[in-house]
């Protein structure tokens, strides 16, 4: 019976690890989506036509920046704040990601 009942508890483990990886995983392409609008909403705002390099050290930089310091509980908001302010206008947009909603995991902002 002690076999059967630490079975169960390794296979609950199991299937927890994997939701959490999972989370994980649909998080940091949360991340590259929300950091793609981002830069591009930037950019754009700025009225600069970047390099392709230029674009991808943005988004680079942000997605540093939200996967390594928002941490796992907090990168999903981080997400959803981006998708949020990018709809805004610029004016908007600046104010909405530097003063209103910003976290304090958002490194990437000036």
């Amino acid at each position: 019976m002690k076999h059967v009942s630490m079975t169960r508890n390794l296979t609950f483990a199991a299937i927890a690890v994997g939701l959490l990886v999972s989370c994980e995983a649909s998080d940091n392409l949360g991340s590259r989506i929300a950091c793609s609008q981002y830069c591009s909403k930037d950019f754009d705002c700025q009225s600069v036509d970047p390099s392709t390099d230029e674009y991808a050290s943005c988004v680079s930089e942000c997605r540093d920046s939200i996967e390594n310091n928002c941490g796992n509980d907090f990168q999903s908001a981080a997400n959803d704040t981006i998708h949020e302010c990018v709809d805004k206008s610029c004016t908007d947009f600046y104010t909405c990601m530097v003063f209103e909603a910003a976290p304090t995991c958002f490194g990437f902002l000036d």
